[in-house]
């Protein structure tokens, strides 16, 4: 257990790092969902998760060295960050499902308290948990989309939380 959550942590200051590089730049506003904008949205246990654009848009992209990482996050912090270490363009890619499979997502929670949920290659050692899937529909060079769901752990209060309805457009940094 303590080898996973250093795993955990380990996730989360990638995020961390990764949200610091996110475009700051503000779209027009729009909330995303198709308009052309960048967005990302999500139900998070029930609840809608949409990162934000005012007063500035807070989501990127960065595809690197076959390395794709996405992520938005919310005025409050909260974050929702997606990482494909082979990323081969548009296609289905799966989180969780085994020891060797690097592909990962989570949901950081900064309010009330700082709590991460993730599917990875860390979380698959549970063995109970339902794979994530992450759907690119479109890559341009320029833009990617896609969607994704996934059902996280959460190794320090040993809890789950199911994402769904998982949307994200964002430009390449």
């Amino acid at each position: 257990m303590r080898k996973l959550k250093q795993i955990m942590l380990f996730v989360m200051a990638v995020s961390l790092v990764t949200l610091t590089s996110c475009s700051n730049d503000d779209n027009g506003g729009s909330s995303g969902g198709g308009s052309g904008d960048e967005y990302l949205t999500a139900k998070v246990g029930g609840s809608n998760f949409s990162a934000a654009q005012d007063p500035s848009v807070i989501v990127g992209a960065q595809s690197t060295n076959g390395v794709l990482a996405v992520q938005g996050g919310d005025n409050s912090g909260n974050t929702i960050s997606i990482t494909l270490p082979n990323y081969n363009g548009v296609g289905t890619y799966v989180t969780g499902d085994s020891l060797t499979n690097q592909n990962g997502i989570q949901y950081l929670e900064i309010s009330p308290a700082l709590n991460s949920w993730a599917s990875n290659f860390a979380t698959a050692a549970l063995g109970t948990l339902d794979s994530g899937t992450i759907e690119i529909t479109s890559d341009d060079g320029t833009t990617v989309e896609g969607t994704f769901s996934f059902e996280g752990y959460n190794a320090d209060a040993m809890t789950t939380k199911m994402i769904t309805e998982g949307t994200f457009r964002a430009n390449f940094d």
